[in-house]
């Protein structure tokens, strides 16, 4: 979502994809509060706030409630070495029968990937 939000060209490619409905943009709570704090760093917190607001009032992303989510992610959380924010993806992903979108390849999902194959299929904008 940050790339989306920066408009990063992965972000402008998922938006073409979430405009033309080929794509549905689907995250948690936690996704949210971790996106306002990194734009909040890098933007200040007036920016941010308002840079979020605007994408989960454009209507292309649903975010659904984390505590439904607490039980898998935390079970996620202790079979894999991955972020916190990761494993409520993941459990998302594994929950909705969707792909797990990620950024980048980040050197603890490869090892995550490389160790076991994971539940769900795992996508990565910069591919």
């Amino acid at each position: 979502m940050i790339d989306l939000v920066y408009g990063a060209p992965e972000g402008l490619a998922l938006l073409e994809d979430m405009l033309d409905n080929s794509v549905a943009l689907v995250t948690h709570e936690l996704a949210i509060v971790e996106l306002r704090y990194v734009l909040c760093r890098r933007l200040g917190k007036d920016v941010a706030w308002a840079k979020v607001g605007n994408l989960l009032g454009s209507g292309y992303i649903i975010v659904e409630d984390a505590s439904g989510l607490m039980d898998a992610a935390a079970s996620v959380k202790c079979e894999r070495r991955v972020s916190l924010p990761d494993c409520f993806t993941l459990a998302l992903a594994d929950r909705m029968r969707i792909t797990a979108l990620f950024a980048s390849r980040e050197a603890e999902i490869v090892r995550e990937m490389e160790r076991a194959p994971f539940s769900v299929e795992l996508a990565f904008l910069e591919e």
